[in-house]
């Protein structure tokens, strides 16, 4: 769950497209890769199911839920933040400072290289980013960028999951929003694997009918003691 926080930043557009759509994002962080089902209505309702744990996280109209299961029973926790939702699934708290690290401080160029790459079975056109992190060491990376409807409202849906979860501002995610693009590929961490413009339907992106709160049920413990 945490590498999908980390890359959420870059995926970001500018344009209202309303494209609603069905998207596999690929990750490969320290080679180790892994596969998160995405589903969206719209750049505020969008789900995606995680393996590790396994969990979905579902964004509707800015609020942020993590749902789990126990015993066949749907848990579900509104997060306010990255490392309450780390908390919810169970994988601890303290990792806002390893998405710091990963955050850009400012982009000395956003170049187009010239060069085209298909990703998901969409062109895109390859630009050469190079940015400065918060401790002012200096990167460069490749991005595969579009302007297709989907992969924009894609982008603008998990960019709002990100803002959501307080993850923070990234000069990066600002000159592609500059820029309107949606992202296809970000260097060798991350890439669409596949993308439909076919829509979910509604209760996919519901939270559950019958569900365990989490925060009501802590509320009732501590009223008890």
């Amino acid at each position: 769950m945490k590498k999908y926080l980390l890359l959420m930043g870059l995926l970001t557009s500018t344009t209202p497209v309303w494209a609603a759509g069905q998207a596999v994002l690929q990750s490969n962080i320290n080679g180790k890769i892994e596969q998160a089902q995405l589903a969206w209505l719209s750049d505020q309702q969008l789900r995606m199911d995680i393996s590790r744990p396994p969990a979905e996280i579902l964004l509707e109209q800015g609020a942020l839920y993590a749902i789990t299961q126990i015993g066949g029973m749907p848990i579900v926790a509104n997060v306010a933040d990255v490392d309450q939702m780390a908390r919810a699934l169970g994988q601890g708290g303290g990792f806002s400072g390893q998405i710091d690290k990963q955050l850009a401080k400012s982009v000395h160029a956003f170049e187009a290289t010239g060069r085209h790459e298909t990703v998901a079975g969409i062109v895109g056109a390859v630009y050469r980013i190079t940015w400065q992190d918060n401790q002012g060491k200096s990167h460069t990376d490749e991005a595969v960028l579009t302007k297709n409807a989907t992969v924009v409202e894609l982008s603008r849906a998990l960019q709002n999951l990100s803002t959501a979860a307080h993850k923070g501002w990234d000069a990066r995610s600002a000159e592609i929003i500059h820029q309107g693009f949606g992202v296809l590929r970000y260097g060798k961490e991350y890439q669409l694997r596949s993308v439909s413009a076919q829509a979910p339907s509604a209760s996919a992106l519901a939270l559950p009918a019958q569900s365990i709160d989490v925060q009501k049920l802590i509320q009732g413990f501590a009223g008890a003691q």
